[in-house]
């Protein structure tokens, strides 16, 4: 009875923020309690691999477990916002002709035909404007349009509403990304910062730039971490499973940033106000050491890596002497993290290279606001050696994105939801995204029926 009245009279929680990736469902809730977001609620489960490239018995799995998640989570009400999730969404870019809302919207499909894999009038279409560029002397719109075939989205849909879900809203994965650490980067130094999210997911990895709220490009890249496990098992000549277990007991071999360098990097910040009144913003992301801070020589760039800042250069150092320990384990450790590196190289370099090309597009087309700082996401920026290259290759500043860091410490949220405070959470930033909200304040639909998608 207590409880009920606890929660009768406690504050209205968010929608619960659902992301459907290729191998993990997760669930979050989030409240807002008047002066900080509180987690409220979470829980996970691991898409099964067997099942991951089977349409309908995905569906199924979603139906199942979204039902045994709720009640194993402890949610608050059955609204939820949906993320489209991004294996089954395309991206393109389109410079149209300065024109008003509705007559965007009409353009669109007419405009994206032939550009995208799929045919528009089949498809749910949601547009941004980037900014308005200019092409042969005239004033154009940059337009990011991001489509899914409508067949897909109302199979989702349906398996929703199976599954007890009241589908409030849908929002594309760069949208509640971008949502998600907006409420993270709130001092007034980030509202001049852009930045480049970089969501390593399993099948695919996704770059969106962004200054604030506004979003200036987004693009998928068709390489992530099941490509680095098939490159260790091919190299190692063991099974993709055996690969996949193998790249996840060394990420959690790598020891974390220790408490000192954390708060050394608190002092570092700046505004000194801002860093007592929040330090958990800024301990709780793991500096990735590739910033040029001074230089644009490469050179540099690489120099300050190795180098560490003073931050990162100390675990490392650590991680190599455990490595190189006469302990068998630790030899054996070291010499498994160099084959997996090695032959992860190529399609590592693949996506740095893809990247480049996103920043290279994305800087000529708004030159005044080049890409300030690389912010990793997604399940694979838990392995830190493959951010680290990233970060040195592209010779940008990076951190690991943490969504949790300025929710309230003091949560129930255990770490069978999947989540471990301890640890930074790249992975949970859709799902947060979502609940935190809001949901499409500036994201545009072009959809034949509304009855089809609620938004």
């Amino acid at each position: 009875m207590l409880g009920f009245v606890q929660n009768w009279f406690a504050p209205r929680a968010n929608a619960i923020g659902v992301d459907f990736g290729s191998d993990c469902l997760r669930l979050a809730q989030v409240q807002f309690n008047g002066s900080e977001h509180k987690l409220i609620a979470a829980a996970s489960a691991d898409v099964p691999q067997h099942i991951r490239q089977n349409a309908a018995a995905r569906i199924q799995f979603f139906i199942e477990t979204t039902r045994e998640l709720l009640v194993q989570g402890n949610f608050r009400g059955r609204e939820a916002i949906l993320a489209l999730p991004a294996a089954s969404m395309f991206i393109q870019h389109l410079r149209i002709a300065k024109m008003n809302e509705e007559e965007t919207k009409k353009a669109l499909p007419w405009e994206a035909r032939g550009k995208l894999p799929i045919d528009p009038s089949q498809a749910l279409l949601r547009h941004l404007i980037a900014g308005e560029v200019y092409q042969d002397q005239e004033p154009k719109n940059e337009v990011i349009v991001m489509a899914a075939a409508r067949e897909f989205i109302n199979g989702l849909l349906a398996a929703a509403a199976k599954a007890k879900l009241d589908v409030i809203g849908m929002n594309v994965e760069p949208k509640a990304l971008v949502d998600c650490f907006t409420h993270v980067y709130r001092r007034k130094s980030d509202a001049d910062v852009t930045s480049c999210y970089v969501d390593i997911g399993c099948v695919g990895t996704r770059a969106i730039i962004a200054r604030g709220q506004q979003i200036f490009f987004a693009r998928s890249v068709p390489i992530g971490g099941d490509h680095f496990s098939r490159a260790v098992a091919h190299a190692m000549r063991i099974s993709l499973e055996e690969a996949k277990l193998l790249r996840i007991r060394l990420c959690a071999a790598t020891p974390a940033m220790d408490e000192n360098r954390q708060k050394n990097s608190i002092r570092e910040g700046g505004d000194g106000a801002i860093a007592s009144a929040a330090p958990t913003a800024d301990s709780s992301f793991a500096l990735l050491d590739a910033g040029l801070r001074a230089s644009s020589n490469g050179e540099a760039a690489s120099a300050a890596v190795s180098s560490g800042t003073g931050r990162m250069s100390q675990g490392e150092n650590a991680t190599s002497a455990e490595a190189d320990s006469p302990s068998k384990n630790g030899s054996s450790t070291h010499d498994s993290s160099r084959q997996v590196e090695q032959a992860c190289l190529e399609p590592l370099t693949k996506l740095v290279e893809e990247l480049d090309l996103c920043r290279r597009y994305y800087e000529a087309t708004f030159p005044n606001k080049p890409v300030d700082r690389l912010v990793f996401v997604g399940g694979e920026a838990r392995q830190r050696s493959l951010c680290q290259h990233v970060a040195r290759e592209l010779g940008i500043a990076a951190q690991l994105g943490d969504p949790l860091v300025r929710m309230g410490r003091i949560s129930d949220i255990g770490i069978e939801s999947g989540i471990d405070r301890r640890q930074p959470q790249p992975s949970w930033a859709v799902a947060l995204g979502l609940s935190l909200g809001p949901t499409l304040p500036s994201l545009n639909e072009v959809s034949p029926s509304r009855n089809e998608v609620r938004a």
